[in-house]
């Protein structure tokens, strides 16, 4: 039984009564985050280099000729991009918060980008939606290893950006849901790609987790359970009322 097609009006009203938020500012001096590790300022700075960019996917959401999508997809898209630009900016404030870097090139944030470039629009919203999961996941651990601060107010406010951004991409992803072929397919393709990106981050992100004292065990456990939760909402009848947990 094929998926109805989302509301993609109220996805585009939704992103747009969020746009005029404050913008970004320098984060106050705050000697409690002397003591955070450096490696969380690099890590923080590969996310925030996989924030940036994303004119691609817009395009691509404006000319597709999906049966499930209508003008309003492409300016909620839109939308969706100009709020990750502004975790950009919000991710630039902790990095210097924390006496960090910047940085223009990282091989993780090259591969999901290349991922993007290679593909078409439904495997490329899969890879952002992978991006997704992680960055709910991270930032919510990494925002509980930290002290209370601006910071960790700024990281938990992106978690929450990106729950939403989760069903977001659930609702494109549910609409392709035309058979069980394409369902058997998802489920396969997607727990590939997660287990990419667990791989990816134990690499990348492993000596900001350790250092905050955070066990990979429990980063697994909260992986499991977003990236189930995103499968849920994608392959069943009635799935994107499905809850994104909080754990």
């Amino acid at each position: 039984m094929a998926a109805p097609n989302p509301n993609w009006a109220r996805w585009r009203a939704f992103f747009a009564a969020r746009r005029d938020r404050p913008a970004p500012r320098l984060l106050a001096v705050d000697p409690q985050l002397a003591k955070v590790p450096a490696s969380v300022a690099r890590s923080l700075a590969i996310f925030q280099l996989g924030e940036s960019g994303g004119g691609t996917v817009i395009e691509q959401a404006r000319h597709s000729r999906l049966a499930s999508l209508d003008p309003n997809y492409a300016e909620a898209m839109a939308l969706f991009v100009a709020e990750e630009n502004r975790h950009a900016e919000l991710l630039a404030c902790c990095v210097r918060a924390l006496q960090g870097k910047l940085i223009e090139k990282n091989w993780t944030a090259r591969l999901f980008v290349v991922g993007r470039r290679l593909v078409g629009l439904r495997l490329k919203i899969m890879v952002l939606l992978a991006a997704e999961v992680v960055g709910i996941c991270y930032y919510q651990l990494l925002a509980g290893g930290l002290p209370d601060s601006e910071l960790k107010s700024l990281l938990r406010e992106i978690a929450a950006d990106e729950k939403a951004h989760l069903r977001f991409h659930c609702d494109f992803l549910h609409a392709q849901m035309r058979s069980d072929a394409h369902r058997r397919f998802f489920i396969v393709a997607w727990r590939a790609l997660m287990l990419a990106a667990a791989l990816v981050v134990a690499l990348d992100h492993r000596a900001a987790l350790q250092d905050l004292g955070i066990p990979m065990t429990r980063v697994w456990r909260r992986w499991i359970v977003y990236s189930r939760t995103a499968e849920t909402r994608i392959v069943e009848q009635g799935g994107r009322s499905a809850p994104v947990y909080a754990c």
